[in-house]
């Protein structure tokens, strides 16, 4: 079986050119070829894929066997240091594996996704109190308030049932609340005593929706 070194003698003879010729394109010294077809040093991946490209050949062809899907799989989990150099070229030339890679990874995070927000809906019964319609937007939305808020979290959900126009109402009659100091202390105990409505009657809801 030709070495590495004899492949890239090989195809370089194929193409009828000299060692002088490639060393001209890649404008590098023509002992630098002789080190590589003799297998004394390894071309870097860069200089190889101008190699290649001189050539007219996928690095590739110049392996001694096939990289598999799984096979790119586990040379892109070893570290750096313990690739082999033909383990180099696999997991570097590899487009349509590479791609493979990619999609499986993609769909495994968006699986994962799913599962997180399917748990989140479980959680916390949001189908059941957004009356079984909430959007993606929403509900990432309210996950994420939820997260950082935690025991408001019944009023934020009340805050999203509302529309655009109401929520910009709520905000426009509660920017003008807190303008006036005096107001301050009124509005916090009507927002206690809203919330303390809004956690009992969503508490409410949710026993119905159990009982039925």
């Amino acid at each position: 079986m030709a070495t590495f070194g004899e492949k890239l003698k090989n195809a370089r003879l194929n193409k009828g050119l000299k060692q002088s010729d490639v060393a001209e394109k890649l404008n590098c010294a023509p002992t630098s070829l002789t080190n590589w077809e003799n297998d004394k040093v390894q071309p870097s991946l860069d200089v190889l894929s101008k190699l290649c490209e001189i050539y007219e050949i996928s690095p590739l062809s110049l392996l001694d066997r096939r990289f598999e899907y799984s096979d790119i799989v586990a040379i892109a989990r070893k570290p750096v240091p313990e690739r082999t150099y033909e383990e180099q070229i696999a997991l570097n030339f590899s487009e349509p594996i590479l791609d493979r890679l990619l999609a499986s990874e993609m769909q495994r995070r968006e699986t994962q996704r799913i599962e997180e927000t399917a748990a989140f809906l479980r959680e916390y019964d949001l189908l059941n109190r957004f009356g079984g319609s909430m959007n993606k937007a929403q509900i990432e939305a309210v996950r994420a308030e939820y997260d950082s808020n935690g025991a408001d979290a019944d009023v934020l959900f009340a805050f999203h049932l509302l529309t655009a126009g109401g929520k910009a109402a709520f905000l426009s009659v509660l920017s003008g609340l807190l303008s006036d100091i005096d107001n301050l202390q009124v509005f916090t105990d009507k927002m206690d005593k809203a919330q303390a409505n809004i956690i009992e009657r969503l508490a409410a809801q949710r026993a119905e929706i159990k009982k039925g």
